[in-house]
């Protein structure tokens, strides 16, 4: 359970004005730097894979593209690639010639403004100034909702997640998420994990393939046929089993503890150079369409079974038949007890 926060404890202190960058400036996403294969690349080498090309819209409308700029993204090593027409912030930073002259910098874009507030696509299909023409405010942006907005990213819409109060939300443009949430029970829109556990308790969501719902907003679902991978601390989670299981892993929505689920169409676990482990405390189950089984159940039928065919071969349990019991097997004897020998060896 997390503790309760408080500011007075430390101690904080405003930012003052002189710290504060003094320069920032939007520009438009003309062209994007993807990889080596772009014609543009080597052509300078502080110009790196994530770079923009982009047209300021104070005082470059109309410029050709070939005249523009480009710019790197502030952080390499963490890229939010934008689509062409979108708006970028820029920022003034330090770059390499820092070494020999204190003030020399660069440009860099930290940040896609959300013009039209969606997750998918914000680039902006036309100009500000309905008096002025589509090729004196953007390169290749038109009036049109079909507009280009790459080579091959398409135009579409990504119902984005609702929140909760102190959630972090990571939101890619395909409909894909990660969650930092929180057990929320006082909110009104209902979740597979609100509804147990303590305000504040900590669950981490990543999820792939949402779909767009009926509702301009939506909320991850285990059982829409999407990708999830759920890390919780306290919650109960509302999942449904795809096949029956024993009676004693039925209730999956019961368990209210630390536990991780992965939930898809199929999953493949593949250990290209070791072993792959699985491992129950209390027991590990198995479910088809045709079979239900607890491990160590199973294990104990085959067990069961084994020490019959030997009994039936070392002659202690004959069958009986029309010309008398059945004899020793030596045979049969000598194999089954190796096997009974190696199931030996597996149990715990």
């Amino acid at each position: 359970m997390a503790r309760p926060f408080s500011a007075t404890s430390r101690g904080y202190a405003p930012a003052r004005p002189e710290q504060i960058s003094r320069t920032v400036i939007p520009v438009e996403v003309m062209d994007v730097m993807l990889s080596e294969s772009h014609p543009e690349f080597g052509k300078s080498r502080s110009v790196i894979i994530g770079a923009i090309k982009g047209r300021r819209y104070d005082t470059e409308r109309g410029k050709s593209i070939e005249n523009l700029n480009w710019f790197n993204p502030i952080d390499p090593s963490d890229l939010k690639i934008p689509l062409i027409g979108e708006a970028v912030l820029l920022i003034e930073s330090p770059n390499q010639g820092i070494i020999v002259k204190p003030t020399s910098k660069d440009f860099c874009y930290i940040a896609t403004v959300g013009i039209l507030g969606a997750i998918s696509n914000n680039a902006f299909p036309s100009p500000i100034n309905t008096n002025e023409p589509p090729t004196t405010f953007t390169g290749n942006m038109g009036p049109s909702s079909e507009a280009q907005i790459g080579d091959y990213a398409p135009n579409i819409f990504v119902s984005p997640l609702v929140a909760f109060e102190g959630d972090r939300i990571i939101q890619g443009r395909w409909g894909n998420a990660i969650r930092f949430s929180n057990t929320s029970n006082g909110s009104e829109d209902q979740t597979f994990w609100n509804g147990s556990g303590t305000d504040g308790d900590p669950i981490v969501i990543i999820s792939n393939g949402l779909e767009e719902t009926e509702t301009f907003t939506r909320t991850e679902d285990l059982n829409d046929g999407s990708s999830n991978l759920i890390l919780s601390s306290t919650q109960q989670i509302d999942i449904e089993a795809s096949n029956k299981l024993p009676t004693e892993y039925a209730e999956l929505n019961q368990y209210a503890g630390g536990q991780i689920i992965l939930s898809s169409d199929k999953i493949v676990l593949n250990s290209m150079e070791d072993t792959v482990v699985i491992s129950g405390k209390k027991g590990v189950s198995i479910s088809t369409p045709e079979w239900k089984a607890d491990f160590t159940e199973m294990m104990d039928i085959l067990k069961d079974l084994l020490l019959e065919m030997k009994a039936q071969a070392d002659g202690s349990s004959p069958f009986v038949t029309g010309a008398g019991p059945t004899g020793i097997n030596a045979k049969s004897k000598t194999v089954l007890g190796s096997i009974e020998t190696r199931l030996g060896n597996l149990e715990q």
